[in-house]
């Protein structure tokens, strides 16, 4: 039997019992008690004076946009991904793609995020799931599914029967990995940038195999009137089309929905991942998620890729979530409260996972962020709101303990399941390595 207690701790739960002061108490993976007077475990962690809280999920990343960090500044998507981010894709390999993975996984762990949903380029995934594997955080991965050009882009990726064999291949491999830590997701990267063909096969095998469909949907305004006009209609109304608007799809930015968009994914039941920094970084937009969230639609929040934010810090996209909102639809929008759950449940909802995640309750898996309230952005603490000091005064450096599954994984600000020092390497050195061959330059030099 492993056991984990979390010991002496404030415990903000976002669940049922609210917040509690004492301890939290896990057996194999899953939280058996929170609140008693349990003394010992076969690993202690001592969190006198600190909060601890459900560990974040992020609903849209891509892992191996990592190494890209800091290489596509100032431009709007079309331009970011045509000139710089397809070709940086297109020259990964192996060694490359898990260099990059290994150091985003790497940073969300240290950064208190325990699960996260990344699409990929359309090769070598089978790296990724071993970053994640061997890292010991919890992911749903799959690759970009791309057998159709879209407009402006001149991205194409793979024939429909390449993309469905090579999905099909991880799905047998990969799904339900590490203890049901790792998940294959069904990932056409846009609606438009996959035939119907593929879409309808994606949503059947999602059906047929309760997997999650994550795309991009309606990220920029101008891309979005474009392939309305040249593929003749909008991406909601495609998605519907083909039989994928449900409530297995996890749409990423959903900046650009019109009346009728909204509409049909309110009835559907699908998900849309906010991710404030990348839309405002490319010059996106800001997606009306006060609306969504009136509407009753389900939001998530993620950090995207290292291309376009340039990090994967939950809190900062905790902090501008609850902040750009406000100077149109006033002070009371988006409260933090509501951000975090967001951070938390809301991601938990979109992947399918609410059952096992995203609270801290008896029954669910053990996955948990403990923070130090010691430093100075973060006093004084008396009579403030948890939610408030964790979504915009803490910070990813406030990160002391994370533990996925009942696994201690960072432990004193340190990460335990690799080596930092040879991660952050070997992201240098492939870094190196591709941009030779994709024969592109730095930006500083």
């Amino acid at each position: 039997m492993a056991d984990l207690l979390v010991r002496d701790a404030t415990i903000l739960t976002l669940g049922s019992q609210g917040t509690v002061e004492g301890s939290l108490y896990a057996v194999d993976g899953r939280i058996v008690e929170i609140g008693g007077r349990r003394r010992s475990a076969s690993t202690v962690v001592d969190a006198r004076g600190r909060l601890v809280l459900p560990g974040f999920v992020q609903a849209h990343v891509h892992l191996c946009q990592t190494l890209f960090r800091g290489l596509a500044d100032d431009l709007d998507v079309v331009d970011w991904l045509r000139m710089l981010v397809w070709p940086l894709e297109q020259a990964h390999d192996e060694v490359s793609l898990r260099a990059s993975a290994a150091l985003g996984i790497a940073e969300l762990l240290l950064g208190g995020t325990t699960t996260a949903l990344s699409m990929e380029t359309t090769r070598h995934t089978d790296v990724t799931f071993d970053a994640a594997l061997e890292l010991g955080v919890r992911a749903i991965i799959g690759p970009a599914l791309m057998d159709r050009w879209e407009p402006g882009t001149e991205m194409i990726g793979q024939s429909t029967s390449e993309a469905l064999s090579s999905v099909e291949e991880l799905v047998g491999r990969w799904h339900g990995a590490g203890d049901g830590r790792l998940g294959v997701a069904l990932s056409p990267r846009g609606p438009r940038n996959a035939t119907p063909e593929l879409w309808r096969a994606c949503a059947a095998m999602a059906a047929d195999h309760d997997l999650v469909l994550h795309t991009h949907v309606n990220e920029n305004a101008e891309q979005a009137a474009r392939l309305e006009r040249e593929l003749g209609g909008r991406d909601v109304y495609a998605l519907e089309s083909y039989g994928a608007l449900n409530r297995r799809l996890v749409m990423a930015h959903a900046v650009w929905l019109d009346d009728g968009e909204r509409d049909l994914v309110r009835r559907r039941g699908a998900h849309v991942c906010h991710c404030p920094s990348a839309n405002l970084k490319l010059a996106s937009g800001i997606a009306p998620i006060p609306e969504y969230l009136a509407d009753g639609i389900n939001v998530a929040l993620g950090a995207d890729g290292a291309a376009c934010n340039n990090n994967l810090s939950a809190f900062t996209e905790m902090r501008l979530a609850a902040l750009i909102h406000k100077p149109r639809l006033g002070p009371k929008a988006l409260p933090a409260a509501d951000v975090l759950r967001l951070a938390t449940m809301g991601g938990a909802t979109a992947l399918g996972l609410q059952d096992e995640i995203g609270s801290l309750e008896a029954g669910k898996r053990a996955d948990l962020v403990v923070l130090s309230r010691d430093g100075a952005h973060c006093r004084p603490l008396r009579g403030g709101s948890l939610a408030s000091q964790v979504v915009y005064a803490h910070q990813a450096g406030d990160v002391t303990e994370v533990v996925v599954d009942g696994r201690l994984v960072v432990a004193e600000g340190q990460l335990l399941s690799g080596s930092l020092e040879r991660i952050v390497a070997d992201a240098e050195e492939q870094r190196a390595a591709l941009l030779s061959r994709a024969a592109l330059k730095t930006v500083a030099g």
